[in-house]
């Protein structure tokens, strides 16, 4: 029986190889010619694009990535925040060379101070990926995160 790797360690992977794309202008420092191709191609088509939800949207983005989830019958986990104290990260297919990371973070630094948001601002590409692809996540995040 082979064991699924965890989201967090194939993201860690992706940005090793430099398959880590940026949907914004903060850039992974290990990136490939077709990472900086499609994530050109993602911020022309998506200027301003931030992919930051703050605690006032972040429900709503995990109410709508989760009916996205079951719509499409992904055999993932829906996303909720944490238990405790921390951010969860996650990989929702797009497509077959896809997935969008989606960090979900609920962080308590004490005397009443916390931090609750949800960001979808990286990519995970595979070396098939294409601009067709890309299209496809940018229609997601019109029909799910807007």
């Amino acid at each position: 029986m082979k064991l699924k790797k965890s989201d967090w360690m194939l993201i860690r992977e992706a940005t090793e190889k430099g398959l880590l794309v940026s949907m914004n202008n903060l850039v992974e420092r290990k990136r490939t010619e077709l990472n900086e191709q499609l994530s050109d191609y993602f911020r022309k088509q998506m200027p301003g694009y931030t992919g930051s939800f703050n605690e006032d949207q972040a429900e709503d983005v995990l109410e709508s990535v989760n009916n996205f989830i079951i719509e499409k019958n992904l055999d993932i986990y829906q996303l909720d925040f944490p238990l405790s104290s921390g951010t969860d990260n996650h990989l929702i297919p797009i497509t077959d060379n896809i997935d969008l990371k989606v960090t979900v973070a609920d962080e308590y630094y004490g005397d009443g101070d916390y931090s609750k948001y949800v960001m979808a601002d990286f990519f995970i590409i595979n070396e098939k990926a294409t601009e067709k692809d890309v299209d496809e996540l940018i229609e997601f995040i019109k029909q799910t995160l807007s």
